[in-house]
């Protein structure tokens, strides 16, 4: 029974940490990472999350950027998704552009392996099917579409909206969660989905 509670305690500090970080409490976050790597070193996302917490410290928007990057990835590749992180935050050294291109080079491998459209391709399908419905209505079934960027998310859900998709837009917010909760674009979506 010791174990389980142990196994509570953790989860709930680890919820804990991410609250913080997402709440700008960096050194909390990472305070409560560090405890959890102390009991379970093998936890991948807790060193992640400690490593993000750790640059938010000094490099707040990259940091912020590879956890919405982050949330991205594990959706699309739960388990490579830790590894992938923990190469990507371990490299950086502060240098804007070069993580930048890391993130892009992760993303074309990623996007490479996911049988899928890539979300600039599928802005050109609309073109060509005559809009949004009719483009998305063709893929929604069949293939996935794949977002690599904040602003083409928020693009995405915005017109899903507009176009009576306003279930699959909830969802899709849902499954976010407190990731992206500090952006208020995000909040205005989902109370516009939420009205439809």
């Amino acid at each position: 029974m010791e174990k389980l509670i142990d196994k509570k305690f953790l989860h709930s500090l680890k919820l804990k940490a991410e609250q913080d970080y997402i709440q700008g409490r960096y050194d909390e976050s990472t305070r409560s990472y560090s405890q959890i790597l102390a009991e379970r070193s093998e936890d991948l996302e807790s060193r992640v999350g400690l490593l993000l917490a750790d640059m938010a410290l000094d490099h707040e928007e990259e940091s912020k950027a590879l956890y919405e990057y982050y949330q991205i990835l594990k959706r699309q590749n739960p388990e490579e998704s830790h590894k992938i992180m923990l190469e990507l935050v371990e490299s950086f050294d502060g240098n804007v552009s070069e993580i930048s291109a890391m993130i892009n080079a992760f993303n074309s491998v990623n996007v490479d392996s996911v049988k899928g459209i890539l979300y600039s391709d599928f802005q050109h399908l609309i073109e060509n099917r005559g809009g949004f419905k009719r483009a998305f209505e063709d893929l929604m079934f069949s293939t996935k579409i794949i977002i690599t960027s904040k602003e083409e998310f928020l693009e995405f859900l915005d017109s899903l909206i507009e176009y009576d998709f306003s279930e699959i837009a909830l969802n899709y917010l849902e499954a976010t969660g407190d990731a992206l909760a500090y952006d208020p674009r995000f909040q205005r979506l989902y109370e516009k989905a939420a009205k439809r």
